[in-house]
């Protein structure tokens, strides 16, 4: 598991935001004015990092132009030698 946490600077506020990576997908929410922006997919093929790019362009049709995005927190949970072996025993492989 992996978590990202920061900010979305735009001309109209900042907005926090989180991106949670598991073995079953990934997920996006940022904290908007009125509602949250939030998406996820079935595909852990994707980093955090790449998924909050890649929907950057519909984020800021919600809260106008972006200045920047920063990152204040990674968190990355390893898996221990025995879930990696399950993994491996399971026709899995998982790396970290």
């Amino acid at each position: 598991m992996m978590r990202v946490k920061g900010k979305i600077i735009a001309e109209n506020g900042t907005f926090p935001f989180e991106v949670l990576k598991t073995g079953g997908g990934v997920s996006l929410r940022v904290e908007l004015s009125e509602e949250p922006f939030e998406y996820s997919t079935d595909c852990n093929c994707l980093e955090p990092l790449e998924l909050l790019g890649l929907l950057l362009p519909a984020i800021e049709e919600e809260i106008g132009e972006i200045k920047g995005v920063f990152v204040e927190e990674v968190v990355e949970e390893k898996r221990s030698p025995l879930e990696q072996l399950r993994g491996v025993l399971w026709g899995k492989r998982f790396i970290g």
